[in-house]
């Protein structure tokens, strides 16, 4: 079974290089061109980059009382990046494989469900704060259109969303729980003439809003732990400038901290609002516009964008297909423990496995879950964790 998920990933993946063939034979021409040099260190900072993203998931997995290994973290989230892109599934792929190592290894679905959606709340914070800069840049420079102005109102209230919500959820259960129907009613009510059906069902719902708050209760109890995740948050969209930063040096013509700034906070606003898996191809073209229009020439706005993106999103998905080797990522698994619906994710399907002997699927010891698998469980380094 694993050698045919192994396949069925594969032919995704061609699927996926296939096409999008005309964009990687023109990033290999435009790499080409480039100083390697300064390429290399580019490359440098994305893997700090990558490990900067496993530490900021460690941190909101301890906000909620779970412990992993950095380690470990490292590829699992890389392969969840790349599950996501390769094979659609409206976000809830990567959530899937979080929920399912999770459980694999002893820790509490709701929790790890919690902790992947605080990295998001997170992620749009850290990403609210470049983008109100990038915004005032691109206003100075007489940049700001009305689709930057739609495309941030959109990223903004998704970010509004998962940060009320996640107030709401720490203060009192039932008031999240009243908010998530509203939104799912609001949603059923605008989407039924199109769909024909309701598009979330209102007890998976609930189910969602009693997981949520079930694994925000441990922050509650240790609130000074919300600070660590901010730091990191901030500190990721700092890589990815510093990237941005020594691609454009590569190319023979350094971005200033205004281009920098302005242009970075274009990419990530597109990545969010596309129509294309992780904005692929979109990004690539709103860039070399808005860096047009901020007074950089036209070609080297071209190269230097599809150069960026080629080491932040191309080479990132190449790591994916080398990690999940190492995670031993099987699909039984995430048919058994992601149940994928559009909109919120199927918390309903996230029970107890056979062999719980009755016990509760939230049922963990006080405090923090240590990762304390038994050899048996575990295996050495190097090997897929499971058989």
């Amino acid at each position: 079974m694993r050698k045919l998920f192994y396949a069925l990933i594969l032919l995704f993946a061609i699927y996926f290089v296939f096409t999008h063939l005309a964009e990687l034979q023109l990033i290999l021409h435009v790499l080409s061109q480039g100083d390697w040099r300064w390429m290399l260190a580019a490359v440098g900072v994305q893997l700090v980059w990558l490990v900067n993203i496993a530490a900021a998931f460690q941190s909101t997995y301890r906000l909620v009382g779970v412990r992993e290994r950095l380690s470990h973290l490292i590829p699992l989230t890389t392969v969840a990046n790349f599950i996501n892109v390769v094979a659609p599934s409206y976000g809830l792929g990567a959530l899937a494989v979080l929920i399912t190592d999770g459980r694999r290894r002893g820790k509490p679905a709701a929790k790890v469900s919690t902790a992947v959606i605080l990295f998001l709340v997170y992620d749009y914070i850290g990403f609210m704060v470049v983008l109100a800069l990038g915004l005032t840049i691109m206003a100075k420079h007489d940049v700001l259109d009305t689709v930057l102005i739609a495309a941030s109102a959109f990223a903004i209230s998704i970010a509004v969303a998962l940060i009320t919500l996640t107030l709401l959820g720490i203060q009192s259960t039932e008031r999240l729980g009243q908010a998530v129907l509203s939104l799912t009613g609001l949603a059923n009510r605008v989407l039924r003439p199109f769909l024909h059906r309701e598009l979330i069902s209102l007890s998976r719902s609930q189910g969602f809003a009693n997981d949520f708050s079930e694994g925000l209760q441990h922050i509650r109890s240790s609130p000074a732990g919300l600070i660590l995740p901010a730091i990191l948050s901030l500190t990721q969209k700092a890589l990815m400038i510093t990237i941005l930063y020594l691609v454009s040096v590569a190319f023979h013509y350094p971005f200033n901290l205004d281009t920098l700034i302005a242009s970075f906070s274009t990419s990530y606003l597109f990545t969010i609002a596309s129509v294309t898996p992780s904005g692929v191809g979109f990004v690539e073209g709103a860039m070399t516009l808005y860096l047009k229009a901020l007074q950089v020439p036209l070609a080297t706005s071209a190269v230097i964008s599809v150069a960026y993106r080629s080491i932040t999103f191309w080479l990132t998905l190449v790591y994916g297909i080398v990690a999940i080797r190492w995670v031993g990522y099987r699909p039984t698994q995430l048919a058994r423990d992601s149940s994928v619906e559009v909109g919120l994710p199927a918390m309903e399907s996230l029970q107890s496995n056979p062999g719980d002997s009755g016990k509760d699927r939230y049922t963990s010891s006080p405090g923090e879950v240590e990762d304390d698998a038994s050899p048996a469980c575990t295996p050495p380094p190097h090997q897929p964790l499971s058989s």
